[in-house]
């Protein structure tokens, strides 16, 4: 399998790629703004293929598709019956004859893996229980917006769980050479092996990578807060448990006093307003750019769209 020719972790691509897709994204942003569309997709499909939830990933790629002039068509687990009904190998190389690409929101990491290697279209990982690569561009497409497109020594520091949305801006971070502080209660941290991976290109790029569990101590250099709920799709049994350890690592404005005071935040959404993040720090518009990270959704998926099925 060809890594490249899919979006499936940010891993998989090289800094070079990525800052290119973030151009892309800003130049299809301002076509947009000016009432420009292009319509070099015409007669192209992509497959979305959800088993989760979305309001922000389906909506931004169903846009992005039939912006760039082409259609996206959705596809119904119940129906398809992956690897129930019909095999990953066969649903993967009947779908590489009728659509362009395929874009998937999936439980399993190794779903998007396998989807890749038996089919001959690209495949998108709209988010899996690893990583969520789509998120992360948006953020740096944000991030080049707000402070230029050299983010060399900036700090990010991601508070709350080790997840998928930690291990791809991780990702993100390493590649464009910003130091990454991940503020999360002992026994929550990311797995080794992500971090193992990370470390040559943090070390390649100058940049460092951070893990603590004191809140007030991780924010003290933070150019950016990261926010993300606690408790991802399929942990809902981990609610009460985690509520209780998390607790001390919510974004407010009581933390917001360690951190500098140019300090941004912004949150992946869907936000449980009250637990990770306060309703304040949500309405502040001057401090929280959330929305514009998720208005950038759109681009930053056209942006992978236009590189992988041109």
């Amino acid at each position: 399998m060809e890594r490249s020719k899919h979006l499936l972790r940010l891993r998989d691509w090289d800094s070079e790629r990525i800052i290119d897709i973030i151009r892309i994204a800003i130049r299809l942003k301002k076509e947009v703004k000016e009432g420009k569309y292009s319509n070099d997709f015409a007669g192209k499909t992509i497959g979305i293929f959800f088993e989760k939830p979305s309001l922000r990933t389906i909506t931004s790629f169903q846009v992005g598709m039939h912006q760039l002039g082409g259609m996206p068509i959705t596809l119904e687990p119940k129906n398809i019956g992956m690897n129930k009904r019909e095999s990953i190998m066969d649903v993967a190389r009947c779908l590489s004859r009728w659509v362009n690409g395929l874009v998937v929101r999936c439980f399993e990491q190794s779903l998007v893996e396998q989807l890749a290697e038996y089919g001959t279209i690209p495949v998108i990982n709209a988010l899996s229980d690893d990583y969520h690569p789509c998120q992360a561009l948006a953020f740096g497409q944000t991030m080049f917006e707000l402070f230029g497109e050299n983010l060399r020594g900036k700090t990010v520091v991601f508070v709350g769980d080790g997840n998928n949305v930690a291990n791809s801006i991780m990702e993100l971070c390493a590649k464009l050479g910003m130091n990454f502080t991940l503020a999360c209660p002992a026994g929550y941290e990311q797995k080794a092996n992500e971090i193992e991976l990370a470390s040559s290109e943090f070390k390649e790029n100058g940049c460092i990578y951070k893990s603590l569990n004191n809140p007030k101590e991780a924010v003290v250099n933070a150019d950016v807060l990261y926010s993300d709920v606690w408790v991802s799709m399929g942990q809902e049994q981990q609610r009460d448990s985690k509520l209780k350890h998390f607790a001390p690592f919510q974004i407010n404005s009581e933390l917001l006093k360690h951190a500098p005071s140019h300090c941004k935040v912004t949150h992946c959404l869907p936000a449980n307003r009250g637990e990770e993040i306060t309703d304040e720090i949500m309405e502040n518009t001057q401090l929280n750019f959330c929305y514009e990270e998720a208005e950038n959704r759109l681009h930053a998926q056209k942006a992978v769209l236009w590189q992988l099925l041109h």
